[in-house]
């Protein structure tokens, strides 16, 4: 099948059911009984802080945001008691993490543990990239933007001294970093492969990271190219990723259990 025979825009879905439930979607908040398409870098950004644009896309157990750091763009030192995974897209950021800095550079990913102080900041020249998945909805990354706050300690708390944090993934065939309460797993993909073949708890989140390929669910077909990001409902079974052009190389979120 050529790109021109594939669903490709900003904005797709495979429609399982006829519900009206089903027939609500935003480029924002994909509904939750269909896979979802979304090229984020066409899902309009906010500016997270001067310096710091945000484009994400909310699920129904987790978000993933793709970030866009310009020169001397910094995300505030933080820390909450979720986790969330980071994996590095484009150049090198300086990531905070405790009372130390870390290279999360491309190719790299990291969980960040529950209430560690974590900060990410470009102190080079040009824009640099960031996939960050997030194991909670954001509605507050997205207009109009509802004033939130997540549960945090009163205090970080203290890493131990020499303990690091990011690793490299693009190593090999297939990385994964496991976490309490998420699972960020990076591979290649060189023959067609069932994305999700059985039922699980909760979505799951697929993000292109290089190459094309198509993905097909339900009888539909769609074309999935670098930056593409596929959310397949929990229930939804045998979506089929299978490369049509480069190599295909993709990094999968998944939440291990409400948080």
């Amino acid at each position: 099948m050529t790109r021109a025979g594939w669903t490709s825009i900003a904005v797709a879905s495979a429609v399982l059911t006829s519900s009206p439930a089903a027939a609500q979607d935003t480029i924002f908040v994909p509904p939750s009984d269909r896979i979802a398409i979304r090229d984020l870098k066409l899902v309009p950004a906010i500016d997270l802080v001067p310096g710091v644009h945000v484009h994400t896309v909310i699920g129904s157990t987790g978000s993933v945001s793709l970030g866009e750091f310009d020169s001397a763009g910094t995300a505030p030192l933080h820390h909450h008691t979720r986790e969330q995974a980071d994996f590095g897209l484009t150049g090198a950021l300086e990531m905070t993490m405790g009372t130390h800095v870390e290279i999360l550079g491309t190719g790299t990913g990291v969980i960040v543990p529950p209430e560690v102080a974590h900060s990410i900041a470009n102190q080079h020249n040009g824009v640099k990239t960031v996939l960050e998945f997030h194991t909670v909805r954001r509605p507050d990354l997205v207009p109009p933007r509802p004033a939130m706050t997540f549960p945090s300690a009163p205090e970080a708390a203290t890493v131990p001294a020499g303990r690091t944090f990011i690793a490299k993934l693009d190593t090999g065939d297939e990385e994964t970093l496991v976490g309490q309460t998420c699972t960020m797993r990076w591979r290649r993909v060189v023959a067609p492969s069932d994305l999700h073949p059985q039922a699980t708890a909760a979505e799951h989140f697929v993000y292109v990271v290089q190459g094309d390929a198509s993905i097909t669910a339900s009888g539909r077909t769609f074309y999935a190219g670098a930056g593409t990001l596929a959310i397949v409902p929990a229930t939804l079974r045998h979506v089929e990723l299978r490369p049509t052009k480069g190599d295909v190389a993709i990094v999968e979120f998944t939440v291990s259990h409400a948080p």
